[in-house]
């Protein structure tokens, strides 16, 4: 289905300007993307809104943007389970109680995947080049130590769950 709708609009964004715009699988993969992202997140927005949990949900969705961007992670063949789980990453942590003791302990193991395995599954899902990547880590670094300074429950769990998804290898995939 997301693949069948990233097609069309690629078709369509093509025909429109065929001169200016990249090929339609570039676009199609570019799309898949974007959709894949976007429908779970305005979905777990709402749902946090309508739990009063929105401010939360944000800052789970902000930290996962942030880290994922540049840390890479286990990338889903099939878009379904991509949508769904990253749902589930945003939209569960924040009505999660735990021990305050967690968050800065899920927040050290966020840092400590972070420095030993990012940036992870980033060749053919990016066009970042490799000399960039130990940047990458230091920033992906930076973004989980802010943690240790906001405190967040949801962002700790984020995080970690983000952190995990560094430790699984998908195959290459070749740039199109």
């Amino acid at each position: 289905m997301v693949e069948s709708w990233a097609e069309k609009l690629a078709i369509k964004i093509k025909q429109a300007n065929p001169e200016q715009t990249a090929s339609v699988p570039v676009m199609k993969f570019a799309l898949i993307i974007v959709i894949n992202f976007t429908v779970p997140v305005i979905a777990a927005m709402a749902f946090g809104i309508s739990t009063g949990k929105g401010a939360e949900t944000l800052t789970a969705v902000s930290y996962l943007l942030c880290l994922r961007m540049l840390s890479g992670g286990y990338h889903f063949e099939r878009p379904l389970p991509c949508m769904l789980i990253t749902f589930l990453i945003v939209a569960v942590p924040p009505h999660m109680d735990m021990a305050e003791q967690w968050t800065p302990i899920l927040t050290g193991i966020a840092l400590i995947l972070v420095l030993l395995l990012a940036p992870a599954n980033m060749k053919g899902y990016n066009t970042i080049p490799e000399t960039y990547y130990p940047l990458l880590k230091i920033v992906s670094a930076l973004i989980v130590c802010s943690n240790f300074l906001f405190f967040s429950e949801t962002a700790a769990i984020v995080l970690a769950v983000q952190g995990f998804t560094l430790l699984f290898r998908n195959k290459e995939v070749k740039s199109t």
